[in-house]
């Protein structure tokens, strides 16, 4: 799946710089089919300051959260209006360091 190279080449060319010990979590999010309806989530995910975005692949958006927790922004997609579905690609683990 393209979206997927798409999201993981992400991880390394994003639009905002951060910190090198910031949690990544790479998803693939496909909005609706509905011009309108995935237009405005679009533009929603866009703005979200934690967010990382590649160009649109279709009704398919590869995007990265940087944040500490993913959970949270993760339930905030799914409940997006425009947004079908949320897919994860990567999900980094790695304990904090002291």
């Amino acid at each position: 799946m393209n979206s997927a190279k798409s999201a993981l080449k992400l991880c390394f060319k994003m639009s905002k710089q951060r910190p090198w010990n910031t949690r990544l979590t790479s998803l693939i999010v496909t909005l609706s089919k509905e011009p309108e309806v995935s237009a405005h989530a679009h533009a929603r995910i866009l703005e979200h300051p934690s967010i990382s975005a590649a160009p649109l692949e279709g009704n398919y958006l590869p995007i990265v959260i940087e944040d500490v927790d993913a959970r949270g922004l993760h339930r905030w997609l799914e409940a997006l209006p425009g947004v079908s579905n949320v897919d994860v690609v990567f999900c980094a683990t790695d304990a904090d360091a002291d």
